[in-house]
């Protein structure tokens, strides 16, 4: 009886696999879906994170595909961190931009970046920690974990002007981080999980990210069942102005959401000026909270502002975008001045001007906003001064000591 109970359920098991395996094979060849990318894996505190040791094809990007490799660390590079005392390892943080979306890891203005500061200095080793879509949250989250483990000589973060946006999403899908104002109109951060507390289970602790990553009939079912819910689609972001015509595809909220924000929503009921006063003051007390970790760990830290197209080439300054991004970089700016051991290069009075800058608008960036291979270079130009000069004094501070 128990034998063919046993026959019977093996029987069962075997025509339940094959035809899944056939309805995989099927939807692959038909339906492909967009399946969040393989070194994407859940975290318990930032949604997900960037897996170690992957090598990956992305395949998802308008231009054609590129690859992504990582170290042991889960940092985009080849080579691994350096633990040797005498070597000055450089925590570089961002998002996407960073991380250097949609090119080849010898083509992001880090690797260019990288190549110049350990040229100029063989004691440095610059660690690519940028990740796609993360916020100003984020990375101080990373900053708490990675201090210890990597101890590191300074720290260089490239705040991106959509970071100001990032910084306000309450999306519960996507915010590490809650943020309020007090009667004194002073902003209070608390760190959060991202999710609710059964998908941060069914992320960390089931099959549900796996069948992600690698199945596109599970893709396209779990598609098929949101629609007909009518469940959120996408992470709700805010924007200011008018929404651009055409978003780029985003990866499902399951995974690391590089698509970049540009724009930010202003509140119901409050003018242009609240709304930028707002946003403006979140960001700059997540920099704050940088800044004391930084302080604390006896690190000097670097933010260098990545600009948005409008303040490369665009003419209007009156527009609320342009009115956030000017006032988000006075302040950092100010902070700066007040703050030993703060630096910050705002990058707008770097970019040249004329006629001849004004030919290369829409060459710099790939159609998603991303910098190309060509902005990737004219950026990584850009900033190398200032950026060596903060390493120059690394090197003298670490001497000094020994």
């Amino acid at each position: 009886m128990f034998g063919r109970f046993l026959t019977n359920g093996l029987l069962v098991l075997t025509i339940v696999t094959l035809g899944l395996g056939a309805m995989e094979i099927g939807v692959r060849m038909t339906l492909p879906q967009t399946l969040v990318r393989d070194y994407a894996r859940p975290d318990p505190d930032l949604g997900t994170y960037i897996a170690p040791n992957a090598d990956y094809v992305d395949a998802y990007t308008k231009e054609g595909p590129y690859r992504v490799r990582t170290n042991a660390q889960g940092f985009r590079m080849d080579e691994e961190v350096d633990p040797s005392p005498d070597r000055l390892r450089i925590l570089v943080y961002g998002d996407s931009f960073t991380f250097g979306w949609g090119l080849e890891s010898a083509d992001t203005y880090f690797a260019a970046l990288k190549t110049a500061a350990e040229k100029a200095n063989p004691a440095v080793q610059l660690l690519n920690a940028g990740v796609g879509g993360y916020s100003t949250g984020h990375v101080k989250k990373l900053l708490e974990r990675h201090i210890p483990a990597i101890e590191p000589a300074a720290v260089i973060y490239f705040i991106n002007n959509n970071d100001l946006i990032d910084n306000v999403v309450t999306d519960i899908d996507y915010r590490v981080t809650e943020f309020a104002v007090d009667g004194t109109g002073e902003v209070r951060l608390i760190d959060v999980q991202p999710f609710s507390a059964w998908k941060r289970r069914l992320l960390n602790h089931t099959p549900y990210a796996w069948l992600n990553r690698n199945s596109h009939s599970f893709v396209l079912a779990k598609d098929q069942l949101k629609r007909a819910l009518k469940w959120k689609r996408g992470l709700d972001r805010p924007t200011v102005g008018a929404p651009p015509q055409e978003q780029p595809a985003e990866t499902p909220n399951d995974g690391i959401d590089a698509a970049p924000a540009f724009t930010a929503q202003l509140p119901e009921n409050k003018s242009d000026e609240q709304s930028i006063n707002l946003l403006v003051a979140v960001t700059t007390a997540h920099m704050g909270r940088l800044i004391g970790i930084a302080r604390e760990a006896r690190l000097p830290l670097m933010a260098v502002w990545v600009p948005a197209e409008a303040e490369m080439f665009g003419n209007d300054e009156a527009t609320p975008e342009r009115k956030m991004f000017d006032q988000a970089r006075r302040e950092l700016t100010r902070l700066a001045k007040s703050t030993p051991g703060f630096f910050f290069v705002d990058t707008t009075e770097l970019i040249p001007s004329g006629w001849g800058w004004a030919k290369r608008k829409g060459t710099l960036r790939l159609s998603d906003g991303h910098f190309n291979r060509e902005g990737a270079q004219w950026y990584a130009d850009l900033v190398r001064p200032p950026v060596l000069g903060f390493l120059r004094g690394v090197g003298w501070t670490r001497r000094k000591k020994n």
